[in-house]
This record gives structure tokens, sequence and C-alpha cells, in this order.
């Protein structure tokens, strides 16, 4: 089968990896969070999780499970380090598997359930289970894509971003706005602090593209309309989803 390279699935970028994910230094001193103590549903801003993304084949499809850790754990970062793609690939049997993360929420509040199967998978000592489905053209899989360009993912959830709180946008040549949901430190060492100058680090804009950031003077909910997400990526594996909102 062909190489699942860079498709974008939502919550990650979907590519042919083999290894460990790799982080910076400055993570490896993260303490793991018990859930217990967290607010999963309402204290979102700034968690950490991982997610495994598993890939199959049908006919000219390629189904995709996004397996993620929030609501479950912050993703241990010595577990994370160790865990192995082929151990994880033989555990599903499935043919692709994806490590993303660690990745930080930028959103303040989940309004409505984030998780599309409840069942609790635990992969290297990592609970997680399916937050979203894709189904991506095998075609597109096997091309690949670049950062900018929309995609959906199936997943029921409406997201807050409160009043008061920053917020990250793109807003491309049609006047949709997009929200960052969450950032990496997949590429480069960010924090949130960091995002302010985000809008100097993006080389790679479309003509009619532009970031800003701005602070909400009223809450924004963001809808995955008809259990629909449209989402996209900037070239630094930052994610955002599509708002119902205007300019």
């Amino acid at each position: 089968m062909p190489c699942l390279r860079s498709v974008f699935v939502g919550f990650a970028l979907l590519g042919c990896a083999s290894e460990s994910p790799t982080v910076p230094a400055a993570d490896a001193a993260l303490a793991d969070v018990p859930a217990a103590d967290v607010d999963f549903a309402h204290g979102v801003r700034g968690r950490r999780y991982c997610e495994v993304l598993a890939g199959t084949v049908s006919g000219a499809t390629v189904q995709l499970d996004v397996y993620n850790t929030y609501g479950l754990n912050e993703c241990p970062e010595a577990a994370w380090r160790a865990l192995d793609v082929a151990m994880v690939r033989a555990q599903l049997g499935v043919p692709a598997v994806v490590l993303n993360g660690p990745r930080y929420w930028t959103l303040d509040a989940f309004e409505s359930a984030a998780v599309q199967d409840p069942t609790v998978r635990s992969f290297g000592g990592i609970p997680m289970r399916v937050a979203g489905r894709i189904e991506v053209p095998v075609a597109v899989a096997a091309a690949g894509t670049s950062p900018y360009i929309d995609r959906t993912v199936r997943r029921d959830t409406t997201v807050r971003f409160a009043a008061g709180g920053r917020v990250y946008e793109l807003l491309d040549a049609s006047a949709h706005v997009y929200v960052m949901q969450s950032y990496t430190v997949q590429r480069e060492a960010q924090t949130e602090a960091s995002l302010a100058d985000l809008g100097a680090r993006l080389t790679q804009l479309p003509m009619g593209w532009r970031f800003r950031t701005r602070v909400l003077t009223e809450d924004v909910l963001v809808v995955a309309e008809g259990g629909l997400a449209t989402v996209t990526t900037d070239e630094l594996n930052n994610t955002y989803q599509r708002s119902q909102q205007t300019p």
C-alpha cells in the first residue's frame, strides 16, 4: 500500500513515522497530572495531550481512528518517549500508526463530548480513547498535502473560547476564520506566550491569508456542524478549526 504521507486529520498530521517522537528537552521535566485533579471539561487551556493515529485501507479509502489521551492523563513523558510504533501497529492490527504529540490546548472548555468511542485502550501503559474518525481517499493520502488545506474530521464537539482569553486565528482569502485549538512542540519549542509573535514566524501563508491574535470581549463557541469539523494546520503543525464567526 502507499505510504500515508502528511495527511491532515483533525487533531494532527498523518505521516509515515517509524520512530518514537522527539520533543524539546524542556518537556522532560513535566509532571503528569492525575486525572482526578483536573477538570477536563472546563479546565482545558494549557493542558497537554498526545495522540495515536491508526490507519487502515478499505478499497479506495484510508480509514483513521484518532486515539487521544485527553480526559484520561496528560501523556506521561517517559512512557510517551518509549512508545514504539511497530508495537502499536501489532497491537491494533493496522498497517499505519503515527504518534502525534505532545500538544497543548488553546481552547477553554468542551461544551459537548470530545470522545467518539469511550472504549479505553492502553498503548505502552498510556490510556487513550478514540476522539475522532476520518476517511481520506487513498490518492490523497499517498500524494500528501500542505498546510493551510481544509480537511474534515467526524466528531461531535462544541468548544468554548472564553471572554477575556486570547485566541490565535487564521483568516483565509474567503474571510473564513479558523481558531487555533492546540499548538505543538514537535517542530520547535513553543509556549502559549510565544504564540503572540507566531504571525512573524509563519512564512508560508497562502496569498490572501493572514494571522491575527486578539483578546475576546465575549465567549466564542466553535461547533462541529452536522458531526463534521473543518480543520486546517499551519506550517508548524498547530491545529485550527473553522469557526462560525465572521471577521
